[in-house]
């Protein structure tokens, strides 16, 4: 399957409407294209498509990261197993602007993601523990495919990165809250006794993201590669925690993660636990008034 059928097949799956025929279908479908800018996306697809994982991540992070700023990197451990827990503002772009900051430190580093990504880009396979967020689609095998790249990385000293809610951050009027997170990186790290380091991320979609959630998910959810190629116009503020031992995490998988989106969420600065719109929000003009 070439690039242009791997996006299309995964627009469809999204929003299945957008494959029927309708009175103006056409149209709708063209102003969208324009809208989301599926030819420049499609685009840079098959230009990278013989590129290495590795090298892709390079070239889109150094394309987004344009108003980044991060403190506590020295929290980062250099060598050894550890887990690194975030919150989900925006979507693929929180990975890339992670693999940007981590991998000239961390080159070793993986992401526990959705296999979609894969799909659509496989040369990423190999920074990629499939993991399946949809509770109806959960399998057995899935499960122990996921886990049994989790072992091999462990056992190899590599650094995982997990966004545990499994979903973007959700709109409550001008701030984003974090949804629940799931277990499963509570279960890990004391599972394979690495220590967890927490990661704020302040970041935000554009505002035609917002709005097509309010109209239906469907519309939303088609905006997933428009949202990552305009973050080179928003700012990111990333936040590094102090890592958490596993001896310290509660016994119970539930008070665990629990104890994680704390530690992560309370890096945020003073709209903590959830991220501002406003203060995410890309600043053209700055005026004062003339004493």
């Amino acid at each position: 399957m070439d690039t242009r059928s791997r996006f299309d097949e995964q627009i469809v799956e999204r929003a299945p409407w957008l494959a029927r025929r309708f009175p103006a279908s056409d149209i709708v479908r063209r102003g969208l294209n324009g809208l989301l800018r599926y030819e420049e996306t499609v685009s840079l697809a098959e230009e990278m498509s013989d590129w290495s994982g590795d090298a892709l991540m390079t070239r889109m992070g150094r394309k987004l990261a344009q108003d980044l700023k991060v403190t506590g990197l020295e929290q980062i451990p250099r060598t050894g197993p550890a887990m690194i827990v975030a919150n989900h503002p925006t979507g693929i772009a929180d990975g890339i602007i992670l693999y940007h900051i981590l991998a000239p430190i961390r080159p070793d580093l993986y992401f526990y993601a959705n296999s979609d990504i894969v799909r659509v880009i496989p040369q990423l396979a190999s920074m990629i523990a499939p993991v399946e967020w949809r509770p109806e689609k959960r399998t057995h095998g899935k499960t122990r495919e996921t886990m049994a790249y989790t072992r091999k990385a462990m056992d190899a000293g590599r650094l995982g990165i997990i966004f545990p809610s499994g979903r973007l951050a959700k709109r409550r009027g001008l701030r984003l809250f974090e949804r629940p997170w799931m277990p499963s990186a509570a279960m890990i790290a004391r599972k394979f006794e690495v220590p967890v380091i927490p990661i704020n991320i302040r970041a935000r979609n554009s505002a035609l993201f917002y709005i097509f959630d309010m109209i239906h998910p469907s519309l939303r959810d088609i905006t997933l590669f428009h949202e990552t190629l305009n973050k080179d116009r928003q700012p990111y503020r990333v936040t590094v925690g102090e890592p958490i031992s596993a001896a310290a995490l509660p016994s119970s998988s539930e008070e665990s993660i629990g104890l994680m989106r704390r530690a992560t969420l309370d890096l945020g600065g003073r709209h903590a636990p959830s991220v501002s719109l406003v203060d995410s929000s890309r600043h053209r003009w700055v005026w004062s008034p003339r004493a």
